[in-house]
Order: structure tokens, then sequence, then C-alpha cells
């Protein structure tokens, strides 16, 4: 946790920012902590878009779930909108699995007190109350997050934008809170798909190796996969037939470079489409419409 603070500065700003991507993205961030506590996870997340700083947000989650994991234990994680007002709760559970679990790392030990107090901290200053309680048998921690975009299943398709585009009216009756996993380190890309995606109501998460996708996926697979052609190699290859072999249906795209790509045969006997860099403004759209439609 301390190394992803150093590497990610916090910074003053308020975006749209999908929580539930963000909390993904820090469980599969932390898949090798928590798989070395040995904590068994089970997680239910609705899509909620938060207006929060990114960077608080996530040394908020990072702390939460550092602070959250004992060894032994089942930790049960849920987000969820509340009405009357609109607020985003996330709720962490956790109990023992076993009657002596963690005997050595009482709740009180350092590294729980550095989590809690960076919690604490990064919480204060973007303003999200917390609710916890622990004992030696159970822990358990709300945060509320009271900036809150409307949910996804109000959205006004008119926000789509004011085009007349074909394809704006049928991505409007896709269903809400999909996910696209894009592979790249290429932050280019990512800032040129961020947008597109936000403007159809799809929410992007981006990984920059093959082997984050495939600890990102272990966590929940995303409804269509995109791979930048640029991280070309064994690694990708490798991975990218892991995952179409679990899962042959699963919508794959690429981005690349070659202007006359057009499709290409799998390894399953299906076809992964092809986008090049020039086109994404005008056709990625239109794309994850027919790709998202297809997986509904």
């Amino acid at each position: 946790m301390l190394d992803h603070l150093a590497h990610n500065p916090i910074r003053q700003s308020h975006e749209h920012v999908a929580l539930d991507a963000r909390l993904r993205q820090a469980l599969a961030d932390n898949a090798g902590m928590l798989q070395s506590r040995a904590v068994d996870l089970v997680h239910r997340l609705q899509a909620v878009e938060v207006v929060l700083d990114p960077s608080l947000l996530e040394t908020v989650l990072h702390a939460a779930l550092s602070w959250m994991a004992r060894p032994g234990y089942r930790l049960s994680i849920t987000l969820e909108m509340q009405s009357m007002p609109d607020h985003a709760l996330l709720n962490f559970k956790a109990r023992p699995t076993v009657s002596d679990s963690n005997p050595d790392q009482p709740h009180g030990s350092a590294p729980y007190r550095l989590s809690w107090w960076l919690l604490v901290e990064a919480a204060g200053l973007a303003q999200i109350p917390i609710q916890h309680s622990e004992s030696t048998q159970s822990l358990s921690l709300m945060l509320e997050f009271r900036r809150t975009v409307k949910q996804l299943e109000k959205s006004n398709p008119m926000d789509l934008g004011g085009g007349t585009d074909s394809w704006a009216s049928s991505h409007s009756k896709l269903p809400l809170g999909q996910r696209v996993l894009l592979v790249t380190d290429d932050a280019g890309l990512v800032e040129i798909m961020a947008p597109l995606c936000r403007s159809s109501h799809v929410t992007l998460e981006s990984v920059s190796s093959p082997e984050q996708a495939k600890a990102r996926c272990d966590v929940e697979r995303p409804q269509i996969l995109i791979f930048d052609q640029r991280l070309n190699g064994v690694g990708l290859e490798s991975v990218r037939r892991d995952l179409l072999a679990a899962d042959p249906q699963m919508p794959v795209l690429e981005v690349t470079d070659d202007q006359h790509s057009l499709t290409m045969t799998s390894w399953v006997d299906d076809t992964i489409e092809r986008i090049t860099r020039d086109n994404l403004t005008i056709k990625l759209p239109s794309v994850l419409a027919r790709l998202l439609g297809k997986s509904a």
C-alpha cells in the first residue's frame, strides 16, 4: 500500500469515478495480499458512480482492504445505493473461518494501526464518513459516499449526445453496468477510450500487463476484453488463450495500427475483431454496442 501511495501522489480534483470499477481494481491489486493471508473473499457490487478525487478514493479502498483483510477471515464486501438520500454504502464484514484464526496478529498490531490511520486520514480528506466496530471475533466497516452520480439505471439516453447516429439509440437499450477491460500500457489509448466508454454508459477498466488482466478476470470477468496489439508477445498470447478457453463466448476486440485489419480467427474457432487506433473515435461506440448486445 505504501508503494501504491509512493507511485500515485494524491491530487486534489473531483471527477466522475466508477466506484465499483475502482473497488474491483483494488481487489485485483491486492490479490496477492489476500491470498497470502488466506482470506475467503465474497462480494456483491452494484454499479455506482461518485464525484470524488480518484487518488484519494484509491487510497481509501487500499487502506480499507488492508485493515479488513485478517488472516483466516471470511471477508464480505457489498456496495449498494440507498435512496432518500441517494448515497452509496460500501460495507465490509469479516469473521474468522476457524475459532483460533489470527492468534499472533491482534487487531491492534502495528500493520493494522497503520492501515487504520491511512484510512481515517484519506477518508477525512475525501469527506467520506466512516462507521466501524471490532471485537475478537468480528470486524465491520461502512463507508458512506454522499456525492454520487445518479444510478446508471436512471440515466437519460439523451446524455449519450446530441447526434443522430444509429448506434446511440440501440446502445441506450443495452443492459447497464457493463464492464470493458482494456489491456494496454499506453496511457494515451486509455485517455482516448475513457470518454467514449463513459458517454456510452460503459465502465472502462484498464490494466497494463497480461498478468494483471488474468488477475482481474479471476476476480470478476468483464463483458468485453480489449487488447492493445502493441503488447503482442508470448505473455499476451498465453493469457488471451487461457481467458478464451475459459469463456469462448466472451467478445474480444483488438486495437491495432494496421489500417487493413478487420478480423482474425481465434484459437477457439471464433473471431477476434480488430479496430484501428485512427478509427476509435468514429467506430468504437458502434462496435461496443454490437458486442455488448451479443453478450447481453
